[in-house]
């Protein structure tokens, strides 16, 4: 009987524990360095020939508690866009969610998805007619 009950604690320990890591893809977990920010300008049906930054700088880092902050900034059209803060995250094969505290919250589409590099697209509408389409590259 005492096998028994410590048989069912045991079960229960793992499957109670097993479910902490929902959401949460170990390949994302760490400090990524963006490379790389692409923006597409679309107005109507009509997009704008892509404005690339391949050299931007700083980090965004994945914590395995489903936390994470970003530094970095990009520079597109002239105009440099700093990122900073915290936000908190889940992810699935196809998509990157981030949840932001004081900004709208976003899903990222993962393109590429390894163990040193991601690609993953942003759709930001500006209105019914406009909207932004950013490809982030980060690479461990």
């Amino acid at each position: 009987m005492k096998n028994l009950i410590l048989s069912l604690f045991s079960l229960g320990l793992m499957v109670s524990l097993s479910g902490c890591d929902k959401g949460i893809d170990k390949v994302l977990v760490g400090t990524w360095t963006v490379t790389e920010v692409q923006g597409v300008f679309t107005t109507g049906s009509v997009s704008l020939p892509a404005i690339v930054d391949s050299d931007p700088t700083g980090t965004i880092t994945f914590k395995s508690n489903g936390t994470g902050e970003q530094n970095y900034s990009y520079t597109l059209g002239g105009t440099t866009y700093p990122q900073t803060g915290n936000f908190s995250w889940s992810a699935t094969k196809d998509l990157i969610i981030i949840d932001r505290v004081n900004e709208a919250d976003m899903e990222w589409t993962r393109i590429i998805d390894t163990d040193n590099k991601q690609v993953a697209s942003y759709n930001f509408l500006i209105n019914a007619d406009q909207s932004w389409n950013y490809k982030l590259t980060l690479e461990k």
